[in-house]
């Protein structure tokens, strides 16, 4: 059976895979368990995530590890979004007729980039030690943070779960 990620309800059941010690391989089982952390509307349209610890995270990684990480994703999301570096990556693409973005990567780009290299620093640092891995949010247009409930042991290859 394939874990759905789904909406947080409160502690997780006494049946989850959440507390117990990880199983299986990373690209040959799926995660036992799917946890998301939700988008954080307060500040408008802007993308940003929920700065609230989860309880399935208890024993595997620290609040502090766990608000560090959302920080650090929320202050390049604000940074790819910015609108001065949107104004001028649009006009410049407008003036040249799109030619631009044949020689020139976008702020945007670039910082989804580094993004990407943030989330597979993190999961190989704090996360896959600890039999979490986090997926890459852009797959789910930024809705939510996915992290899977993994093994240690085969985790140190750094690879998503999807």
């Amino acid at each position: 059976m394939i874990p759905k990620s789904s909406y947080y309800f409160g502690p997780p059941p006494s049946d989850s895979a959440y507390g117990s010690q990880p199983v299986g391989q990373i690209g040959l089982h799926h995660p036992r368990e799917i946890l998301r952390v939700e988008r954080d509307y307060t500040g408008g349209e802007l993308v940003q995530f929920a700065p609230i610890y989860p309880l399935e995270l208890e024993g595997r990684i620290t609040p502090t590890q766990f608000l560090e990480t959302i920080n650090a994703i929320n202050e390049l999301l604000i940074s790819a979004h910015s609108l001065r570096h949107s104004f001028l990556d649009n006009v410049l693409s407008m003036l040249s007729l799109q030619l631009s973005r044949l020689i020139l990567t976008s702020h945007y780009e670039k910082e989804m980039r580094r993004l990407q290299a943030l989330i597979q620093d993190l999961n190989t640092r704090v996360y896959n030690p600890a039999g979490l891995n986090i997926l890459w949010p852009h797959k789910v247009a930024f809705l939510f943070v996915s992290a899977g409930c993994c093994p240690k042991s085969a985790l140190a290859d750094g690879r998503n779960l999807v």
